[in-house]
């Protein structure tokens, strides 16, 4: 089960890097197209400002997982320098359930904020709002597995 794990974690980083830099490079392109549009031709684009909107969500949630997979997050390192290793290991540990409480929460009130807006549709594109929201449990789920196949431990100065 650890391999297997493992080997969906790459592939899964493979795919949301790709996608990060897809959206990126999607929010990007728009929003040039948007200030040439408004600009140039004095007319703005209805549906730019939600595709660069729905896209940056997605590329932050995604990209959200993609930094805790890499421990790019933020950390105490103030707090813990000082400390003896075992309650150093004891304090990582915390502060890993903890994100993965947060992570498992991601998943069941994302799930719970698509079933609140499922009949409801943006109004430029006319896509469903849900799908936006999707990135929230899609983020979570991603960044429960990226725990699960062995969150590498914390590799910092001591």
């Amino acid at each position: 089960m650890s391999h297997w794990l493992k080997t969906l974690n790459r592939l899964l980083v493979v795919i949301e890097t790709y996608t990060v830099v897809g959206l990126l490079v999607t929010v990007s392109v728009v929003v040039l197209l948007q200030v040439g549009m408004r600009y140039l031709f004095a007319y703005p684009n209805p549906w730019s400002e939600e595709v660069s909107r729905f896209c940056f969500i997605w590329m932050s949630l995604i990209g959200a997982s993609l930094a805790m997979e890499r421990r790019a997050h933020f950390g105490f390192d103030r707090v813990t320098k000082d400390l003896t290793p075992r309650t150093k290991r004891v304090a990582n540990a915390f502060a890993e359930a903890v994100v993965l409480m947060f992570s498992l929460l991601l998943v069941f009130t994302g799930l719970l904020l698509m079933e609140l807006t499922i009949g409801e549709r943006s109004s430029a594109l006319n896509l469903p709002i849900a799908l936006v929201y999707a990135a929230v449990p899609v983020s979570g789920v991603l960044m429960v597995i990226h725990m699960l196949a062995g969150y590498p431990p914390i590799k910092r100065n001591d």
